[in-house]
């Protein structure tokens, strides 16, 4: 694995000479084996460039180490040796890499509707990579709906192996679609607008969901006329704020399309019995939302049963809600 050299160090202190004011890298850690190995490179970016300020966050939903670089760039890699270059380009200004987009490009990518969520497989001695990643880099700094995570396959075996990727640059887009070698701005931009938004992953869900786009949610699955699979995955996600995000779409969803909102009790009472109780409770909300009097036996055995006082509570006020 690549160690940060001496030209790097040179390169990043003639960086830090060039422009005025802070410089804000935000990371964080989450138990993996290479977290030290990320806390030691941003430790050493401060040291040699002492304008960048670094914020390590504890709350970020990832399962590797990241740099994160604005709300929509994220390095699972170490940039060094020729990475480094478009790594402090962006982490300078995130849009550092837009002008390299063409103009009908930039235009097509302003309808995207839903985040696009692009992963870029590296490895430090490949002379392809920072192309690739200059591309994606580009097009994330024209739209905040794409969504850029550069990984070290060799750095993360277990994440390369797990996205069948066996060479570099691969890039992936919503975990569907896949392109090893050069990347060509425009087809990628035309496949993000002909995606079917049926097939969204519960995390572009969720990113849209959480910048305040519920609604936008909830206006997809009523012109598809379709609950999105992985919308369940959301009303029951372990963190609070991604299911109370989730319920808050589902209201919205509740009042365009009755329905099909309806419809979600059926696999919502199938989840019941496997998730916790603070779950089952955010459940049990949603489904005397729904509007579907048909839950009404399901909620008065729960009211009844052997449930904690707060989940049985909520099948009450679910109750009362639907009658």
């Amino acid at each position: 694995m690549t160690a940060i050299t001496d030209n790097d160090k040179d390169r990043m202190r003639q960086w830090g000479r060039d422009g005025d004011g802070d410089i804000n890298l935000r990371y964080a850690t989450t138990g993996h084996p290479m977290d030290a190995r990320f806390q030691a490179f941003v430790d050493q970016v401060v040291n040699l460039v002492p304008r960048v300020r670094t914020k390590k966050d504890g709350d970020a939903m990832v399962s590797l180490p990241t740099l994160f670089i604005g709300s929509h760039v994220g390095y699972q890699a170490l940039p060094v040796g020729r990475e480094l270059v478009p790594f402090l380009a962006v982490l300078r200004d995130d849009s550092a890499f837009a002008d390299r987009i063409a103009p009908d490009v930039r235009q097509r990518l302003a309808q995207l509707r839903a985040p696009s969520l692009v992963k870029v497989y590296i490895t430090p001695h490949c002379p392809f990579c920072p192309t690739a990643v200059s591309v994606l880099l580009g097009l994330a700094g024209c739209s905040d709906r794409v969504r850029v995570t550069v990984i070290d396959g060799e750095l993360f075996p277990d994440a390369a192996q797990k996205d069948r990727v066996t060479a570099a640059p691969t890039v992936i887009l919503d975990d569907q679609f896949r392109w090893t070698g050069s990347v060509d701005a425009g087809e990628l931009v035309t496949l993000m607008l002909d995606r079917d938004p049926v097939g969204l992953g519960a995390e572009a869900l969720r990113s849209m969901i959480e910048e305040g786009d519920a609604e936008g949610v909830a206006r997809m699955m009523a012109e598809r006329g379709k609950i999105f699979p992985a919308f369940v995955d959301l009303l029951v996600h372990p963190r609070w704020s991604v299911r109370l995000g989730a319920m808050v779409s589902f209201e919205t969803l509740a009042g365009f399309a009755p329905g099909l909102a309806a419809g979600l009790v059926d696999p919502l009472m199938t989840l019941f019995a496997d998730v916790d109780d603070m779950v089952k409770g955010d459940l049990i909300h949603v489904i005397g939302e729904s509007g579907n009097k048909a839950a009404l036996p399901f909620l008065s055995t729960v009211a009844t049963g052997d449930y904690d006082e707060e989940v049985r509570s909520a099948a009450v006020e679910a109750i009362e809600k639907l009658n």
